[in-house]
């Protein structure tokens, strides 16, 4: 069974780091994410915890997919993916060697256009099309979204040997947590990136919605 008063007790300490007037950028940090996920696990049904961790990441990619149309109108590749991952949930689909290999296909797919969207702004100097980039961040999410829901182990996100990693922009591109990936899309930025170049407003709500929205109706399904 899942406590729930603990899952509570890290939902209401990561509010609280939300909403500290010293969190200028509005991030949620992986150590807190990662605290209320270890929360969410069932130790007496690895199924269940899987499904609460997969549906989580689609609540997640859904969530920002207006910014996806928003680089690649009426594109329908990142909408196949939550589709594919929900017939590995549901054992549809149980070839994860292509599943996996489709999903890196996207992410190499939306790169590669969003390098062809580059423009020159000095000599040598590309800029990528901002609206393209911040797109290519929910394609990132829907890739590992995909690829994590081949691993039926409860643990996949909170292995005690990553503990020493703290902060989300020190891991490997094909790592990155989905709800990351996400909230640098909405806010059109990473973590790292200054202030004024992010829509600190847009990553603060996504935060907010993954808290208050997101994770009470996956533990309720």
């Amino acid at each position: 069974m899942i406590d729930m008063e603990a899952v509570d007790r890290e939902v209401r300490a990561a509010r609280a780091e939300l909403a500290d007037p010293g969190n200028a950028k509005g991030i949620l940090s992986l150590p807190t994410r990662k605290r209320i996920w270890r929360a969410m696990l069932d130790p007496d049904d690895d199924e269940l915890s899987y499904q609460h961790r997969v549906r989580l990441k689609i609540a997640c990619v859904r969530h920002v997919l207006p910014v996806w149309y928003r680089g690649f109108p009426g594109d329908q590749r990142v909408e196949e993916m939550i589709t594919l991952t929900q017939d590995l949930m549901d054992r549809r689909e149980t070839d994860t060697d292509q599943a996996q290999e489709d999903a890196e296909s996207l992410l190499v797919g939306v790169i590669d256009d969003v390098n062809a969207s580059a423009t020159e702004v000095e000599p040598g100097l590309l800029k990528p099309d901002a609206t393209k980039e911040a797109s290519s961040f929910v394609a990132d999410a829907a890739s590992m979204m995909t690829i994590s829901a081949c691993y039926r182990d409860p643990d996949y996100d909170t292995a005690e040997e990553s503990d020493d990693i703290t902060d989300d922009d020190e891991l490997l591109p094909d790592s990155l947590d989905e709800s990351y990936s996400c909230a640098s899309a909405a806010a059109g930025a990473l973590n790292w990136q200054p202030a004024e170049q992010t829509d600190v407003p847009a990553r603060r709500a996504f935060w907010t919605w993954y808290l208050n929205e997101a994770i009470p109706t996956v533990l309720a399904t």
